[in-house]
Formats: structure tokens, sequence, C-alpha cells
């Protein structure tokens, strides 16, 4: 290796070569990346315009979906509403219905006291009475 003496330090002609030896290769791969690039460039823009497609379309899809929930969310209320309701009505026929209930297990017990003799009797009266015709 050459070694020139200019002033103090030494310069290595060597170390220069190696260092645009590295130049050059990287200037290759550059050149490389630019031709790939330019080649992908095509298909990277029709890639971001469907993108922004698809992104106009998600926005559109956005409002629907908040219409719709806004919509949802008060037919939900009204659905409660009437729940509420119904579920007032049931626990009015409820309570009824066990006022009732003893009054009918009474009527069944008291058909049951029936037999046959009574029956025929029954039916001997030519005007039976409003009870006797409820029985029958």
């Amino acid at each position: 290796m050459l070694t020139f003496q200019r002033g103090i330090v030494p310069i290595k002609i060597g170390v220069y070569q190696g260092g645009l030896t590295r130049l050059q290769e990287t200037n290759v791969m550059v050149d490389d990346l630019k031709a790939t690039l330019i080649k992908l460039r095509p298909e990277i823009d029709k890639k971001e315009a469907e993108t922004q497609e698809m992104v106009v379309d998600l926005e559109k899809r956005q409002k629907i979906a908040a219409e719709q929930e806004k919509i949802t969310s008060e037919e939900a209320k009204e659905s409660q509403k009437l729940f509420s309701a119904v579920a007032a009505i049931k626990a009015d026929c409820e309570e009824q219905l066990e006022q009732a209930m003893p009054l009918y297990r009474g009527a069944l017990a008291a058909l049951d006291t029936l037999d046959k003799n009574d029956i025929t009797e029954m039916k001997a009266y030519l005007q039976p009475a409003e009870e006797i015709v409820l029985v029958i």
C-alpha cells in the first residue's frame, strides 16, 4: 500500500478505494430499488385508490349504522314500555286468577258431591232455578 505524507497525517489510498467501492455498491442497490419502485408505483397507486374508496364506503356505512342504531334504540325504548304495560296486565290477571281459584276449587268440590239422583231430580223441574241451570 502506498502511503503519502501530507503534513503529519498519513493518507492511505486503499482505505479510500474501499470506501469508493462501498459507495458504488450502494449506488447500484439504490438504482435497483428505484427501478423496483418505478415498477411497483402503478400498483401502489392502484392500492392507494382502492384504500381511499374503501374509506369513503366505510364512512357511508358508519353513517347508516349510526342512523340504524338510533332507530333501534328508539324501538328498544318503545318495546320496553310495551313490555312494562304487558307485565302490569299479566300481574293484574294473575292477581284476579288467584282470587277466583278458591271459588273455582269450591265449585268443583261441590260438583263432586252430586250423585245420579240429584241430576235426575234437576231434570224433573219444568222451570229450574238459575242456579240449577248454571250447574247443569
